[in-house]
């Protein structure tokens, strides 16, 4: 079963599968970063490629379409099931021209690109009972992609001084922060949002420049 989910803030509409993955609140808080990033700092710069790792049914993309700057999203997804409902969301938002998609694993995607987003598994697989939806597992916790070879794709994929946004709990903001300096990367700014018994935290890093030159922490 399926339903359409209007996406007012963004004048989209999306293909939702009760079956796959939902709406998130961590999807919408990482969204809404971003363009508040942007609209702040890059309002009349060049174009440029963003990448989401992991893309889902294709919320952030297609909430993050409309900035200016962004002349292609790329957009990979990995479980073939997901990457339709995908593909069909892209197709009704008439955004093939401006959004690549992509199924495939991570670990094989060439190139370089100046900004990487992703919401990524982030649970441990010994952390718990395993959801009995495989899309959901395969979303949620670390099996096809760990937090540890996410940081390292996304430092092989970014350019030069490229930037990258994350979304973690708090739990695991100790081994973001030690695969960021483990692959020569710098953390620019930390926003703090207060969600149920956890708190959902956005990186935002750069590839080069100086390690621990300043951190912006906000708090929400």
């Amino acid at each position: 079963m399926s339903y359409i989910e209007k996406l007012e803030s963004a004048d989209k509409k999306m293909i939702v599968d009760e079956n796959g993955l939902k709406i998130t609140s961590d999807a919408i808080l990482l969204s809404k970063f971003i363009k508040r990033y942007f609209d702040a700092k890059y309002k009349s710069k060049g174009k440029k490629s963003i990448l989401e790792i992991g893309a889902g049914q294709g919320i952030i993309t297609l909430l993050l379409s409309e900035i200016k700057i962004f002349e292609k999203i790329f957009a990979v997804e990995i479980q073939e099931d997901i990457f339709k409902i995908l593909k069909k969301n892209v197709k009704i938002n008439n955004f093939e021209e401006k959004i690549t998609i992509i199924n495939k694993n991570i670990k094989e995607i060439k190139g370089e690109y100046d900004f990487i987003f992703s919401n990524p598994p982030y649970k441990k697989i010994n952390s718990g009972k395993l959801p009995e939806n495989e899309a959901e597992q395969i979303s949620k916790y670390e099996i096809l992609l760990t937090l540890e070879e996410l940081f390292y794709e996304i430092k092989r994929l970014l350019k030069n001084y490229g930037e990258f946004f994350v979304i973690v709990p708090d739990n695991r903001l100790n081994d973001i922060f030690r695969y960021i300096y483990a692959n020569k990367m710098n953390i620019l700014s930390i926003e703090i949002n207060k969600y149920k018994k956890l708190n959902l935290v956005i990186v935002h890093g750069k590839k080069g420049g100086k390690r621990n030159s300043g951190i912006n922490i906000y708090e929400k």
